[in-house]
């Protein structure tokens, strides 16, 4: 069916990337949420023509903006082959997009358990659990004033996250095994601009953990749309890679948890979601606090965080030298001060402070942690700097313990 000429396509948010080989010169086009798995290639003048399909702008005013910026004149006829090839792949917003995702989401609900996709089992063999002893080998747990109720430790793979993975769950050998785990994880790819639960049991190659589903319940009692985006958990590993160290601590089956999916909190909404759907997270992380105090249960608190992103691979232009990495560990210095005052409001304003520089990925899951447990003290237990030369990519991790 052609496309209206008033109609006003809008791109959902793409990732472009240049073709090489016999493609050469041509571009390649993904969704970068990986909700689509389908890859279009583009010219350069086509990608273009479809970066202007802002939602705004209807096919005939594309086409006039695009004759008078490249003096090219764009038929109806390609304009809308281009339309629909763009509907076909999912990569528009509308009727169409909405009915697939809700397809995708009614999938991932039927599933029986939500299981760890391949590319996050990097570094778990087996169900042997050697990996996590040998990370452990490697550090002498640190004396704390108490059990830990919370921990951060990196969401990174195991060997770049190694020292602060291993620092984090030393404190947690000879814990009493807690009732539940609550794991924050940071929303990386996600629709949702707000706080996403799911109800469903995690599988690992180590076993099934429950969910608590009554406590989820409860949440959602009080706080509005927790699982409208549950789909979102599908492809994330910021939780996932908690809860195999978790079971290899616990045992799959000894305690219950609660998954949660935390959004950035450097936009200009703060706390509240940018696209005004869903709760405000300050708001979240108050109800959560509350809720594990009334039932009493032995509640443990996980952040899967990273800190800082920088370095070319992310788009920067310097170089990761010994200056550098030394600027960037002053500035996640401040950032852990904050942290280690228990702080929440001044952790977000020491990360927001010139427009987040360094790239902070996970605010949402650790100003919910701190915010949730209001009255503990905070260690610093490790900090680390992962950097790959050869690739001019840094991302810095901590771990810290909550009693």
């Amino acid at each position: 069916m052609p496309t209206s000429p008033q109609f006003k396509p809008k791109l959902r948010p793409i990732e472009a990337f240049p073709l090489d080989g016999e493609m050469a010169g041509m571009i390649g086009v993904r969704d970068p949420s990986n909700l689509s798995p389908a890859i279009l290639t583009v010219s350069p003048g086509a990608l273009q023509l479809i970066i202007m399909m802002d939602g705004q702008t209807t096919c005939d005013q594309i086409r006039a903006k695009f004759l008078a910026t490249f003096g090219q004149v764009v038929t109806t006829q390609t304009l809308d082959t281009v339309v629909q090839q763009l509907e076909q792949a999912h990569f528009l917003e509308g009727e169409s997009f909405e009915a697939f995702y809700a397809s995708l989401l009614e999938g991932y609900r039927t599933q029986p358990t939500r299981s760890m996709p391949s590319a996050a089992q990097q570094g778990i063999v087996d169900d042997s659990g050697d990996v996590f002893r040998e990370i452990l080998s490697e550090v002498e747990p640190r004396r704390l004033p108490g059990e830990p109720k919370g921990i951060i430790a990196p969401h990174l793979d195991y060997s770049r996250g190694r020292p602060c993975y291993a620092a984090a769950y030393a404190t947690l050998q000879g814990r009493s095994i807690p009732d539940r785990v609550v794991i924050l994880g940071t929303n990386h790819f996600g629709r949702s601009t707000s706080v996403v639960l799911t109800g469903k049991d995690f599988e690992t190659p180590f076993g099934i953990t429950p969910c608590d589903r009554e406590l989820v319940h409860r949440l959602e009692s009080r706080c509005e749309g927790l699982r409208d985006y549950e789909f979102d958990h599908a492809r994330e590993h910021s939780i996932e890679l908690q809860v195999a160290w978790l079971q290899h601590l616990f045992g799959s089956d000894r305690f219950k948890m609660v998954p949660v999916l935390c959004p950035d909190l450097c936009g200009p909404t703060g706390t509240k979601p940018a696209d005004g759907k869903g709760v405000d997270l300050a708001d979240f992380a108050r109800v959560l606090g509350e809720e594990i105090v009334v039932d009493g249960r032995d509640t443990l608190l996980v952040a899967g965080a990273d800190l800082s992103h920088v370095g070319m691979f992310f788009g920067e232009e310097r170089q990761l030298d010994k200056a550098y990495l030394g600027e960037v560990r002053q500035r996640d210095r401040r950032v852990l001060d904050a942290i280690e005052a228990n702080d929440p409001q001044a952790f977000l304003r020491c990360v927001r402070d010139g427009g987040n520089p360094t790239h902070v990925c996970s605010t949402g899951c650790i100003f919910t942690l701190t915010t949730a447990l209001p009255d503990a003290a905070a260690t610093i237990l490790d900090y680390h700097q992962a950097v790959v030369e050869k690739l001019q990519n840094c991302v810095t991790c901590a771990a810290v313990a909550f009693t």
